[in-house]
């Protein structure tokens, strides 16, 4: 048989878990994919799955070799997709990187609507807040909120443009009055963010008249995540300021009332990062507009004065 069959095989027995599994989505024989595999290992020289009667499982050396027959395979996928007239199939294994606030945001009850559109689709998702080698770690994707560094190696499309927003809850506010300029702030309560790779205190943004202006916040509470600093304003244990991707749905709803939101500062934009030396496949592009779909660009706070008028209606 030929090599990137038998691999194709070796994959799906994997996946599914038993040489049966895999004949049945293969549509093939059992003996076929019994000889497939044998046919593989003999070439390879080394034993790659250990096989009982009742459990299947990958041998060291197949462990590895599976991950290395699931790239070639995405490779060649990639590769067939770049001379189709119609690359708008997204299919294969996609693997992503996405940070730990999307436990808490729209995108895993959103998820079930992705794959439903996308069936022939695999995904794999890692979930780290720290930068993360693409290539070593065999990542198609990253979903970043901070600023990405100049880096030949990685191309960066831009999703969602956010804005550093000032928040805090009603609760808060009617308890201990609501700021109407920057000096203000210094008489309230802070949510304190420590940056994770520095362990200082992150000054907080602001823009008038094209100028940045930094202020740094105050108060009894830091946290080394922005989305626990929107946690602390939700529970009214002071004011926070996080990128507005982060507390859309908290403003919409009422939970937490926007401050000061004729200063808000550009913060970094929300991107999907991949590698440079692979074009933007057709998974990946759905999968960016998967991401810029649930999270919305502008909410009805940032509209200029003269614009903004009534939360809009649900």
């Amino acid at each position: 048989m030929d090599q990137l069959y038998c691999m194709r095989i070796f994959t799906r027995v994997v996946d599914q878990g038993s040489f049966a599994g895999a004949a049945n989505e293969l549509s093939v024989s059992r003996p076929t994919v019994t000889t497939a595999i044998a046919q593989l290992e003999k070439r390879v020289g080394v034993r790659l799955l250990h096989r009982t009667t009742r459990r299947l499982s990958l041998t060291d050396e197949g462990r590895g070799y599976y991950e290395r027959c699931v790239r070639i395979l995405d490779d060649i996928a990639e590769a067939e997709d770049s001379l189709s007239k119609t690359r708008t199939a997204a299919r294969g294994r996609l693997r992503v990187s996405l940070p730990h606030s999307f436990s808490r945001l729209p995108f895993f009850p959103a998820l079930p609507r992705f794959l439903k559109r996308h069936p022939e689709l695999t995904l794999e998702v890692v979930m780290s807040d720290q930068a993360v080698n693409l290539v070593e770690e065999g990542i198609d994707c990253a979903a970043r909120g901070v600023a990405i560094p100049d880096d030949a190696t990685l191309v960066a499309r831009r999703l969602v443009e956010a804005r550093w927003t000032t928040v805090a809850s009603p609760a808060y506010l009617s308890a201990h009055g609501t700021p109407k300029e920057i000096s203000d702030l210094a008489k309230h309560n802070c949510i304190r963010f420590n940056s994770p790779s520095t362990g200082r205190i992150v000054e907080w943004q602001f823009q008038s008249l094209g100028r940045r202006i930094a202020y740094t916040p105050h108060g009894n509470v830091a946290v080394n995540a922005l989305e626990a600093a929107a946690s602390a304003a939700l529970a009214g244990i002071g004011i926070a300021q996080v990128p507005d991707p982060l507390i859309n749905n908290h403003v919409e709803s009422g939970a937490l009332k926007p401050l000061l939101i004729d200063l808000l500062a550009p913060a970094p934009d929300f991107c999907i990062v991949y590698p440079s030396n692979r074009y933007l496949t057709a998974k990946v592009r759905a999968f960016a507009d998967f991401i810029t779909e649930i999270y919305p660009v502008t909410g009805w706070w940032r509209q200029p004065p003269s614009k903004r008028g009534a939360k809009p209606r649900k």
